[in-house]
């Protein structure tokens, strides 16, 4: 459980700033390599799924802020 902050790209890595359990602050380093591993969790039907659904987040966060 963290409470996200911030993403960050630092040269090749993505650097997530936030807080652990809600009281320890934490910063976590993704590498590339780090990420593809991840995404290969998925199966294929949310991979050709995921343009669309952030498509549709985009929309949504749009009109939350109109």
């Amino acid at each position: 459980m963290m409470d996200v902050k911030t993403i960050e790209l630092e040269g090749e890595k993505l650097v997530v700033k936030g807080k652990m359990m809600g009281a320890m602050a934490a910063v976590i380093h993704i590498k590339p390599e780090d990420m593809w591993e991840a995404f290969a969790l998925f199966p294929i039907s949310v991979k050709l799924r995921m343009p669309g659904l952030l498509w549709k987040g985009w929309r949504a966060s749009r009109k939350k802020s109109d």
